[in-house]
Formats: C-alpha cells, structure tokens, sequence
C-alpha cells in the first residue's frame, strides 16, 4: 500500500478542506442570518436538469465520439424526453468544435426545441469569445459556463493566489458582457474549498454582477451532509449581502454519491442540477441524469417522457459505445423481472384485482408502464406454482389445470435459467 504518512507535513491544514465535515460552517464575515430553505428569486428556473452529455460525458476514455447527425439526434431524444437546458460543448477547444457547436445550435433553432444552450469555457477570453461566436452565428442566446478552480488543493498544484482567481472572475464576467453570452459563474472543486476562500471568490462574484453560479464536486468527495452545508452557507453569505444569486449543482459520482447529492442540492433549491445520460463521465462519471429525471417524475416535481427517456438511453447507448447493466435503475433489462414465489403470488393477485397500476407497483417502486415495458414474473428453478399460474393467466391458459403446472413447475426445477414463452407452450401441448 502507498504510504501518505507525513506527505503533507509542510502543507497548510486547509488544503484538505472538505464540507462534508464543516458542519455549519462560519461567515469569515461574521455568522449569516438564517435563509429560506427554497428561495425565491425573480425569472429563476426551479429544478431544471441540465444535460452535460454532450460536453462532460464524453470527457470518458471508454464513450465514442459521436458524429455531428448524431449529436444532433441526441439533442432531439433529449428534448422528447423533457430536457430543457444542455451543455452542448466546449468550443473553445479548437476551430472544429467552434463549427460543430454552430451546427447544433442551429439544429436546436430550426426544430423550435425549447433548449437553453449552454457552452463551457474557462475564464480564458479566447473560450469566452468562441461561445459568444456561436450566438452571433447561430443568432441565438448562449449561456456561457465559465469555470475556474478554487480549492486550496488545486491552488497548491497550479501556484494560483486568490488575487488571481477574482481577477479572472471580474474580468470573464466583462468578456461575457461584451460577447452577449449570460454569464455562469462555475466553481470547480467547491466542496473541498474553504469558507474563507469561498467567501473572497463569492466578493468577487458579486462585484461582477453575476446572478448564477454552479458549484461543482469535481471529483465526487461530496456526501448529502456535505452537500447541504455547502449550498446553506453559500445562499446565506449572498443573502447577507443583499445579492440575490441562482445556484446550480454539478456532481460526480467518485463514492457512488452523485445521485443522493443531486437530489439534495434539488431539496436545498437549486435552479439547476447537472448530470449526463446512464452517468458517463470521467473516472466514475457525473450524476446520471436518467436517475434524477425518473425520481423528480416521480415524486411529482417534474413531468417528463419516461418512455422517450429510456429512447434516448436506448440510442445514447449505442452510439456512445456504453453499455446498460442489466439491473440498472429504471432501464435495465432485468429490472422488472422477478422469479420469486411470493413476488410472483402478489403479482398475480393484483392481475386479478384488474388494476394495472396496483399489479405495476405491488412490486416495484418504479412503475413499467411508464418506460413503455410490464413487469415480467419469470418461471425458472427458483419459482413456485404461482409463478407458473401467472404465465398461464396472462398467456390465456388455464391457471388451475394441475397437469400444466405440474409439468411446467418439473421442467423449469430442471432448468438452469428461465424457461422461454415457446418452452412453455411446447410443455403444455405434450400435456394436453
């Protein structure tokens, strides 16, 4: 095992600041007045998911890059399942991607996809004035997500000052002014960035007049306490300072958190919560937008397609290179497979109540119906006579003939997987 001990004797404590264990963190100002737990703030976009696959999530060494037509029709699945803001790229990589992002942003025009486009870009003006390039090309509002590294961590490597980091922010809040792009104030590595720093990047932000900023777990060290405290210290240092500011949430998933801390900074209030289609990304991947969008549907704070949303899965799937595990959350290919009895014995009793959404739920806490699938009681070595009766009720069969189940229950004890809907045909015609 690599051994750290004493590593960072000569380094500041600060460095290995995280919020997960601040607590409620104090005001280097003085302590903060207490803050609505879900502000209001005029023309603010409550719980909108914003679409970071076609900029973050291909950032992952195992997703192919798309082509231009298909991008595009990723936009288009994207939009059919209810998205309505997205980072389609970073144009101020090169020429090419300037171009490309000009392309979609025109395709994005032309269908009247109700889509907020938003580019990343550093605070570099080079990046800047590429995205500003695209709203005067494309002849559409841009929004322009700046982003600059803050915690102490990353100010060791890079030899960056604080000085440094509010004068790209001032000066990348100017350039956006000047290119026509909104300017969003994005915060890599927040979570691990003290509240003294946060506070003198924050003076800075609101000097510059921003009205969004977006805190990032860049490298997913956040847990839902975290999370929380972070965004409750944040919203009352600019509430303190009479400085209304919309934030969003951009999270990976590192300790397989991601999901739980988006959701929290959704119950903390943000305006926007990043994530990427089935979670690709790099290292572990960003929060998986498929999740957030089936939770917030159904907990009732969104109205999305979820069967377009398992189309747009489907396709990303498949053009990216990136495989569905089978028992993924919502879109998997077993997820709503059982060969349990008393699964099986329940099901079955709910088919007979004729309510289909009671038999979709009894269950399952994620309705099939909605993903455009049913829920499937499989008959196999582990199954009991209920299982089979359910295959012949569904399948028009008689449920209480002893011969089939007798012999359709034999056959499938000897199996080694599921027997097929034509194995199970083939058994009751040999017993007729």
């Amino acid at each position: 095992m690599h051994d750290t001990t004493g590593q960072h004797d000569d380094i500041g404590a600060d460095i290995w600041f995280n919020w997960n264990t601040a607590g409620a963190a104090t005001d280097p100002a003085g302590p903060a007045p207490d803050v609505p737990a879900h502000p209001a703030r005029p023309g603010a976009l409550t719980g909108v998911f914003f679409d970071e696959t076609l900029r973050d999530g291909l950032q992952a060494p195992n997703v192919r890059n798309p082509s231009l037509d298909e991008k595009l029709a990723l936009v288009d699945h994207m939009v059919r399942a209810g998205v309505r803001s997205a980072d389609l790229g970073f144009p101020g990589s090169d020429p090419a991607a300037v171009q490309e992002c000009v392309e979609v942003a025109r395709h994005v025009a032309a269908q009247g996809h109700p889509l907020a486009l938003g580019y990343a870009g550093r605070t570099h003006p080079a990046d800047i004035h590429a995205i500003g390039e695209i709203a005067q090309r494309a002849q559409v509002p841009v929004e322009a997500y700046v982003f600059i590294g803050v915690s102490p961590i990353r100010q060791y490597v890079e030899d960056w000052d604080i000085a440094t980091i509010q004068r790209h922010v001032r000066e990348a809040a100017l350039t956006c002014r000047h290119e026509g792009a909104e300017f969003v104030l994005v915060l890599e590595d927040a979570v691990r960035c003290t509240p003294e720093v946060l506070g003198r990047v924050y003076d800075a932000a609101i000097e510059a007049g921003a009205a969004r900023l977006t805190l990032c777990d860049t490298v997913g060290a956040a847990v839902p306490a975290g999370t929380r405290a972070l965004l409750r210290w944040s919203r009352a240092y600019f509430a303190d300072r009479g400085h209304p500011v919309g934030f969003e949430w951009h999270g990976h998933n590192d300790r397989g958190l991601a999901l739980a801390n988006s959701l929290t900074a959704l119950a903390e209030g943000c305006e926007r919560v990043h994530g990427t289609i089935l979670g690709i990304g790099e290292r572990a991947g960003n929060a998986s937008l498929d999740q957030l969008i089936v939770n917030s549907h159904l907990d009732g704070h969104g109205r999305y397609d979820l069967d377009a949303l398992r189309a747009y899965a489907a396709y990303a799937s498949d053009v990216l290179g990136v495989g569905i595990p089978q028992n993924y959350p919502a879109l998997g290919r077993d997820v709503f497979k059982t060969s349990a009895g008393v699964h099986a014995s329940a099901i079955l009793k709910a088919h007979r109540k004729g309510n289909a959404l009671v038999k979709d739920m009894v269950y399952s806490a994620v309705p099939a119906g909605l993903l455009g699938r049913e829920q499937e009681v499989l008959v196999d070595e582990a199954s009991g006579t209920n299982n089979v009766k359910y295959w012949l009720t569904v399948h028009g069969y008689d449920s209480e003939n002893p011969t089939y189940l007798k012999k359709v229950l034999a056959r499938a004890k000897a199996s080694r997987g599921p027997l097929t809907d034509e194995q199970i045909r083939q058994i009751i015609a040999t017993a007729e």
